[in-house]
C-alpha cells in the first residue's frame, strides 16, 4: 500500500472522529430515561433556610406503563443525602416517616407535595441558589433510573404555588 491511500484513509478517519466527537460529548451530557414509562415533572427543591440542616423537594411522577414500578432511592447533585418521606395521620397527629420503597401503580400519578410524599434533602455540599438546576436521579427496584432537573426555589414561591394549586382545585 502506498502512502497516499493510507494518508487518505487516515484523514477520513480523523475527520470522522472529529465530526462525531461533539455528538459523543453532547450525548454524554444528556442521559436518557431508562424507565421510559415514568415521567417526572415540576421537580423542585426548596432552598435551605438559615440554620436549617434539611430542606424539602417536591415533584410529580406519572407511571404511563402497564406495570407497577417501585421507587427505592433518589439523589440530587450538590446534596449529600436524599430520602423519600411521607406524612401520615396517626391518632390525630401528623407524623412524618421515611419510606424505603414506594410503589407507583400502572397509569398512576403520584404528587410529592406538602402533607403527602416528599423528598427530604440533607447535607448541602455548597450553598444552593434560587433558580439553580440540580440533577435529580430516581432509582427503581428493577434497576431503571430516571434523570431530570430540579429547580431550587424559595419558601415564598413554594407557598405561593401551593396556594394557587389549592385555589385551582376548589374551583372545579
Amino acid at each position: 500500500m502506498t502512502l497516499k491511500p493510507l494518508l487518505t484513509i487516515f484523514t477520513a478517519a480523523f475527520l470522522a472522529v472529529g465530526l462525531y466527537s461533539p455528538v459523543l460529548f453532547a450525548h454524554a451530557e444528556h442521559q436518557h430515561d431508562t424507565a421510559s414509562d415514568i415521567v417526572v415533572s415540576n421537580a423542585q427543591v426548596r432552598i435551605f433556610l438559615p440554620g436549617s440542616q434539611s430542606s424539602v423537594g417536591y415533584l410529580t411522577l406519572v407511571n404511563h406503563g402497564d406495570a407497577a414500578v417501585t421507587l427505592t432511592k433518589a439523589s440530587l447533585e450538590s446534596l449529600g443525602r436524599v430520602e423519600v418521606h411521607e406524612h401520615q395521620h396517626v391518632n390525630g397527629m401528623m407524623k412524618m416517616q421515611k419510606v424505603d420503597a414506594l410503589e407507583i401503580k400502572a397509569h398512576q400519578q403520584l404528587d410529592f407535595k406538602p402533607g403527602s410524599y416528599h423528598l427530604m434533602v440533607f447535607e448541602p455540599k455548597e450553598p444552593l441558589k434560587i433558580g439553580q438546576e440540580l440533577k435529580l436521579t430516581l432509582y427503581f427496584s428493577n434497576g431503571d433510573r430516571v434523570f431530570t432537573q430540579a429547580t431550587v426555589v424559595s419558601l415564598e414561591s413554594q407557598v405561593e404555588q401551593v396556594s394557587q394549586s389549592e385555589q385551582h382545585h376548589t374551583h372545579h
